[in-house]
């Protein structure tokens, strides 16, 4: 049996803001044009955010995001997926792949840096 690591390993570029967001989301990758699905964030940071959804995307997928009362849009790729506790949907992970603005919230400076990168794959 191998032993875990006791280090931390350092995943996350900026800090995760715990905020309820509404949005509109779609896949971008799809040829035929599907519905606008209305999400509310659970998570949100300046590279990303999570969401809850009833449509399974997979990883890899690159959606076109948008909030509901503005006319704000940007493109994502999920990068993460589970099923919901219940059942009923699903929570899924994105990248934001434009620069960060589009969430319009000053975050607390990035704690992520290839120094601090470089630092926790050297332990």
């Amino acid at each position: 049996m191998e032993s875990a690591s006791r280090q931390p390993v350092l995943r996350r570029r900026s800090l995760r803001i715990v905020m309820r967001l509404p949005l509109l989301v779609n896949s971008a990758d799809s040829s035929i044009p599907a519905e606008w699905e209305p999400v509310e964030t659970v998570v949100i940071s300046l590279h990303g955010g999570l969401i809850r959804t009833r449509q399974k995307f997979p990883v890899g997928t690159t959606l076109d995001i948008r909030m509901r009362h503005k006319e704000r849009t940007t493109r994502g790729r999920v990068v993460w997926t589970a099923m919901e506790a219940n059942g009923k949907g699903f929570e899924l992970g994105f990248e934001i792949l434009e620069p960060p603005g589009f969430w319009e919230i000053n975050f607390p400076p990035d704690r992520w840096s290839e120094a601090t990168a470089r630092q926790a794959r050297a332990r």
